[in-house]
């Protein structure tokens, strides 16, 4: 007998659960999923139109119950864009605000086509030819040795001395890739004191940062007072090198016409 009233018990309890549940899902039904997009594209404003379909697919479920990573995976979907924040407005609403990745550099394939990086340096997916989404080329990056995973950080020797040079290009040239057209680093063999990451620049003169692993972002600044204190003439042709002292604690800027 006892053991018939726990069994009734038991599920008496499990029955309220079920109503309790039932209610909360009544009660906390998404019923909008409200998208903020930052797009710098026209490609990127039909992603956008496509995604948000996807999160629309959210309404109906349970506010309560719905777990911010599916929001997350939704957006790796799209690897142009980064999903900025995602929290539940309770009762009924998602806000989501998400913004498109700015593609910058192009890596040419062994096997043909590029794998396109955003400005931070992650992979977002391979291409055929070295075109951007917002017009134009990516900066072309040569001689150096990469790996590409989707979504992440790309690795590889001097990449990050690469991305420490192009934050301080983004602060003084502000859309940079409109002055860049390529990077290439020059290896010289086992002395690295002797390596170099050449810039392109549009107008045709090379800015040079000798032995990169050292002092990047100082070598970078003062290369660009140098490349702004060129007459128009001058920025044409010509290199602007920038080495540090061996003798004093110094960032030494030197053009050269060629």
């Amino acid at each position: 007998m006892r053991k018939k009233a726990i069994i009734t018990t038991a599920v008496a309890f499990l029955l309220l659960l079920a109503v309790i549940a039932a209610g909360l899902n009544a009660i906390f039904t998404i019923t909008y999923v409200r998208a903020d997009f930052l797009t710098f594209s026209e490609a990127g404003e039909d992603d956008a139109q496509a995604l948000q379909a996807e999160l629309n697919k959210f309404v109906g479920k349970s506010t309560t119950f719905l777990k911010l990573k599916e929001v997350s995976a939704a957006v790796d979907d799209y690897p142009c864009f980064r999903l900025e924040s995602a929290e539940k407005k309770f009762p009924k609403t998602i806000a989501v605000t998400v913004s498109e990745r700015k593609e910058t550099f192009a890596y040419p394939k062994a096997d043909g086509g590029f794998s396109v990086f955003d400005e931070d340096g992650i992979y977002l997916y391979d291409r055929e030819k070295n075109v951007s989404r917002t017009g134009g080329e990516n900066i072309l990056l040569n001689g150096f040795n990469l790996v590409c995973a989707q979504g992440e950080e790309v690795s590889g020797e001097y990449f990050g001395e690469l991305l420490s040079a192009c934050s301080v290009f983004a602060e003084r040239l502000n859309e940079y890739r409109a002055n860049v057209v390529s990077v290439t680093l020059n290896k010289n063999g086992s002395r690295p004191e002797m390596d170099s990451v050449v810039f392109q620049m549009t107008e045709g003169v090379e800015i040079e940062l000798s032995n990169p692993s050292f002092r990047t972002a100082e070598k970078a600044r003062a290369a660009l007072d140098t490349y702004f204190a060129l007459a128009d003439g001058e920025r044409l042709c010509g290199c602007i090198l920038a080495i540090e002292s061996a003798l004093e604690d110094t960032i030494l800027c030197s053009y050269t016409r060629k």
